[in-house]
C-alpha cells in the first residue's frame, strides 16, 4: 500500500498496442516463496513480464527465483533510465520455453525500457513488423548533462518557441512517471556524450 502500482498500466498498455493480451496477475509480496509461485502461475503465458525487484536491494529476490527455475541471460544494462533489467528463459511444465523480462521498478526506467526492449520482443512473437516510430529532427531548447557511462533516452517534449518547433528537456527522474506523461518523446545520447548544448539538432524518436 506504499508505491502506485503504475507499472501495471503502462506495461498492459504497451502489450495491447503491440500485438499481445495483457493478463494482469497480482502484487507479489517481497519473499522467495511468494515470488516462486507468481513465476509458476505465470509459465502459462507466452511471455513473463515483471516490474521490480531486480536491482539490489535486500528485497530485490527475483534474480534469485530465475537462477533456480532458468537460465539468466542478463542482469543490468547500461541504459539510462533502466539499468536493473533482467533476462531469463524458465521452462514450463510443458515443455515450452517462456521469456522472462525483468524490468525496473521505477515508473519512467520501466516504460523506457518497454519501448527499447519488450516492443521489438511482442512483435517478433506476434509476427508483425519491426516497430518503425516517428521521428522529429528539431532544435533543442536548453542543454542537457548526461551520465559519461551509459547510454541514455532522455525524454523531451516538442515545444513552439519564437515560432520554431523545438525539444524541451522533460525528464525528472526514473521515479516520476511524469518525465513520461509530459514527453513527446525521447532523444538518444551516446554514453560518450555529457552534454550537449541548446541549439543542437536532435532526433526525437516519438512515442
Amino acid at each position: 500500500g506504499q508505491i502506485y502500482d503504475i507499472n501495471r498500466y503502462t506495461l498492459s498498455a504497451v502489450v495491447e498496442e503491440h500485438g499481445g493480451i495483457a493478463v494482469a496477475h497480482h502484487t507479489v509480496a517481497d519473499t522467495l516463496e511468494a515470488l516462486e509461485r507468481a513465476v509458476d502461475e505465470c509459465l502459462a503465458e507466452d511471455i513473463l513480464v515483471f516490474s521490480g525487484g531486480s536491482s539490489v536491494g535486500e528485497r530485490d529476490l527475483i534474480l534469485d527465483v530465475l537462477a533456480a527455475k532458468g537460465e539468466v541471460l542478463f542482469h543490468g544494462i547500461a541504459v539510462k533510465p533502466g539499468k536493473p533489467t533482467a533476462c531469463a528463459t524458465l521452462a514450463a511444465a510443458d515443455g515450452r520455453t517462456v521469456i522472462f523480462l525483468g524490468m525496473p521498478g521505477n515508473p519512467t526506467s520501466c516504460l523506457s525500457n518497454a519501448y527499447i526492449l519488450l516492443i521489438p520482443v511482442l512483435r517478433k512473437m506476434a509476427g508483425l513488423p519491426p516497430w518503425e516510430p516517428q521521428t522529429a529532427t528539431v532544435p533543442l531548447a536548453r542543454p542537457i548533462r548526461s551520465a559519461s557511462d551509459r547510454h541514455q533516452f532522455y525524454t523531451v517534449r516538442l515545444v513552439t518557441l519564437d515560432g520554431q518547433v523545438m525539444a524541451e528537456p522533460a525528464f525528472k527522474g526514473s521515479g516520476d512517471i511524469t518525465s513520461m506523461a509530459n514527453a513527446d518523446g525521447y532523444v538518444e545520447i551516446p554514453a560518450s556524450t555529457v552534454s550537449i548544448e541548446a541549439g543542437t539538432m536532435v532526433q526525437v524518436t516519438l512515442f
